[in-house]
């Protein structure tokens, strides 16, 4: 009987020893549930600060290749005819005040000259990339422009009359102001303050968002179990980045806003609407880029996918 009373005593100790074993295994099973539910959520966010990322990048970039380029200025103006334009408003109204002191019509054409035209407005753009000073010089033009009248006075004077030294200055003078006017160019002197100042911000900026990104892209693969996941949320990243730059190109594009402001001359009109959807042009070249870079980390990570599946099977 005692031997039978032993027997129990000990079924007992091991039946409550190996209950107190169980329990915590459960709690530990169900801890690592908990943490293998969250994870995936926790890259989703890391793929969406990737995204914002990324997005933020094409903005800093596109700043820097069109806003804050003096190629890119100058580039626009001989793609959309500015430099020819300018030269024929400037005709126009020089034509104006050669008619209104009693000039003929044709004393225009012989100083004004559409290679000096856009030297000096080269020179200009290029003043304000240089933060240098902006104000036009006018001394060329001064000069043709007197030895033009004195030309015209000695060959069409046959009276002889004595032209007064202040009409002459005074019709230079106001040939030069509207020579200065009509290179200048209004919008982008206000942005140029803006360039000179945050060229050096923008582009530290760029590094510290490639940093970051790469930062992240780092994690996603390598605190991921399974690595192809990483090209999963890459893919993501991506590809949001991508849909989110068409967004805002798209807008852009369907509204039109550009083309809704109203500015008195044709050269200027057409150089702005051209300069600033230029630069919603790259939107769209890092949308497509984003895009097929998402398609690809995708492919990547449905081929290792299957072939993990095809081994555990």
């Amino acid at each position: 009987m005692a031997e039978e009373m032993g027997t129990e005593v000990n079924f007992n100790v091991n039946t409550v020893s190996h209950g107190e074993h169980k329990e915590p295994e459960k709690k530990t099973k169900s801890k690592k549930k908990s943490k293998n539910d969250l994870r995936p959520v926790g890259y989703c966010v890391l793929s969406f600060f990737l995204a914002v990322i990324l997005f933020l990048l094409t903005i800093c970039v596109s700043l820097k290749v069109t806003l804050f380029s003096s190629e890119y200025m100058l580039q626009t103006m001989a793609t959309k005819d500015y430099y020819q334009q300018v030269t024929e408003e400037l005709r126009g109204q020089l034509d104006s005040l050669s008619h209104a002191s009693g000039l003929s019509t044709e004393f225009t054409d012989s100083f004004v000259d559409s290679i000096d035209i856009r030297e000096d407005i080269v020179r200009y753009v290029n003043s304000f990339y240089k933060g240098t000073s902006s104000v036009i010089d006018t001394t060329s033009f001064k000069q043709k422009y007197r030895a033009a009248i004195d030309a015209y006075i000695e060959e069409n004077n046959e009276d002889g009359i004595e032209v007064k030294e202040s009409a002459i200055e005074y019709l230079v003078n106001e040939a030069a102001d509207i020579y200065s006017n009509s290179i200048e160019i209004p919008f982008f002197s206000v942005l140029a303050n803006y360039v000179v100042k945050l060229s050096s911000p923008l582009t530290i900026t760029m590094i510290v968002l490639v940093v970051i990104g790469a930062v992240l892209a780092a994690i996603m693969f390598l605190t991921n179990e399974f690595k192809h996941r990483g090209y999963r949320y890459l893919s993501y990243a991506f590809l949001s980045a991508a849909i989110c730059n068409s967004v805002i190109a798209g807008i852009i594009m369907v509204t039109k806003v550009f083309s809704k402001v109203n500015i008195t001359t044709r050269s200027l009109y057409h150089l702005f609407v051209a300069y600033f959807n230029g630069i919603f042009t790259y939107f769209w070249i890092f949308a497509g880029a984003f895009f097929v870079l998402g398609v690809i980390f995708f492919v990547l990570f449905a081929k290792k996918h299957r072939k993990l599946s095809r081994t555990q099977h």
